[in-house]
């Protein structure tokens, strides 16, 4: 995908060789970690596991796990041409595709970074960051393994990336894709919206939405025509049991959660709308992350509250915009890109 990408998108200066290996040692570290609290104890072949890989490629996997079929596609072609060669285990392949989901996750927020702050040369190792909230949303606050969570955000980043650089048809084919991996991407065409916000009825964003609603709405009521066998739901009204958590779980659980999701990055975004010193950045390139709150309110309605990866696709727009609160301090080591302050 990104191959594609590069042809098409203006990517500038792309980093150096330097840069690449400390990404994929970086990845490697992170998947380490993922490897052996989630990865080496996963169960890929029970229809109602949440880690059913071949579940899934049989068609036989719970609802809504059937209808996320790409990494399970993705999986069994990596098998398939590296079996050639020699057959590598399951779960060893597994920890090689989250090494390079991983990598591309730091690879593609670089170009993002670009977007945001002046300094390419220090985006290339800033990228980074975004493996802090990954660890405490991924790992230490995790208790489950999906086969779908780092594509996931993947596709969050490289579509957030698509839309302030406003190559729509891209965007359309990433959305198409990201349908075959996780419903979330759907926000996608909500931070569509929030950038446009400006030329809301302009015939160019209204198309665009349409498209992207009529594909989200149509390819998953055709999958779940087709696999009419496949039981399960699709989505779920949780509201009062998510309300009910706030009584029922530990005081400390509770502070805990809300603390430290994120890494506690969201705090920063507190004090970034409370100082008022987001008034520097409004505009398209600020109005976006505002995508995390429908988000946030999504998950009380129809997820799980205290399911700490449940908010792993927001990262992207929860480290943006603590990174434009740090660039407001004076000296800062962070330079705001002339698009982000000549709005």
């Amino acid at each position: 995908m990104l191959n594609y990408l590069r042809k098409k998108v203006p990517f500038e200066s792309s980093p150096s060789v330097l840069v690449h290996l400390y990404y994929l040692l970086i990845s490697f570290t992170f998947c380490y970690l993922y490897y052996h609290k989630f990865i080496n104890r996963a169960d890929f072949y029970s229809p109602d596991s949440s880690g059913g890989i071949y579940a899934v490629l049989e068609f036989q996997a719970l609802k809504p796990i059937q209808f996320r079929l790409l990494v399970p596609f993705i999986f069994k072609i990596f098998q398939t041409v590296t079996g050639l060669i020699k057959p590598i285990p399951d779960k060893a392949l597994f920890f090689i595709l989250t090494i390079i989901f991983t990598y591309f996750i730091l690879y593609s927020f670089y170009y993002l970074l670009n977007e945001y702050f002046k300094s390419r040369a220090m985006n290339c190792w800033l990228s980074s960051v975004i493996i802090y909230p990954m660890i405490w949303n991924f790992v230490i606050m995790n208790g489950q393994f999906f086969y779908m969570d780092f594509t996931a955000l993947l596709v969050m980043i490289i579509g957030f990336y698509l839309i302030i650089k406003e190559k729509y048809n891209l965007l359309l084919l990433l959305f198409f894709i990201g349908i075959f991996n996780h419903p979330s991407v759907g926000y996608l065409a909500m931070a569509f919206l929030l950038y446009n916000a400006q030329r809301l009825l302009s015939f160019k964003t209204i198309a665009y939405l349409i498209l992207m609603t009529v594909m989200y709405i149509g390819i998953y009521k055709f999958m779940d025509m087709y696999f009419t066998t496949a039981q399960g739901y699709f989505i779920i009204y949780n509201l009062p049991r998510n309300l009910s958590m706030f009584t029922e779980l530990p005081l400390h659980i509770i502070i805990r959660d809300l603390v430290f999701n994120f890494g506690g990055l969201h705090i920063f975004l507190v004090l970034f709308a409370l100082s008022g010193n987001w008034k520097r950045y409004s505009g398209p390139l600020l109005y976006i992350n505002l995508v995390s709150l429908p988000y946030i309110i999504s998950v009380l309605i129809n997820f799980s509250i205290e399911e700490i990866r449940n908010y792993i696709v927001i990262i992207p727009f929860i480290v943006i915009p603590a990174l434009m609160f740090l660039s407001t301090f004076e000296n800062s080591f962070l330079k705001p890109s002339e698009r982000l302050t000549n709005q």
